[in-house]
């Protein structure tokens, strides 16, 4: 049951960290910057690297100059 917890609070956390880089990304720096630092803290205490926005654009199959388009 706690390995579930951690998976699932993991998940969480590499989905906030997105958010927040998105966030940025759309010049939203206070919510994106906020949810990075409650992100991290998450990642940090579960010893997990941290995500980056290139390998979100991997996961879901996409390029990441797709971003740049926008």
């Amino acid at each position: 049951m706690q390995a579930e917890a951690a998976g699932a609070g993991a998940e969480r956390a590499r989905l906030e960290y997105w958010a927040g880089l998105l966030l940025i990304h759309a010049g939203r720096e206070v919510e994106g910057t906020l949810a990075l630092e409650r992100a991290g803290v998450a990642l940090e205490r579960l010893d997990l690297p941290q995500p980056t926005l290139e390998g979100l654009f991997q996961e879901l199959g996409l390029e990441f100059d797709d971003l740049t388009e926008t």
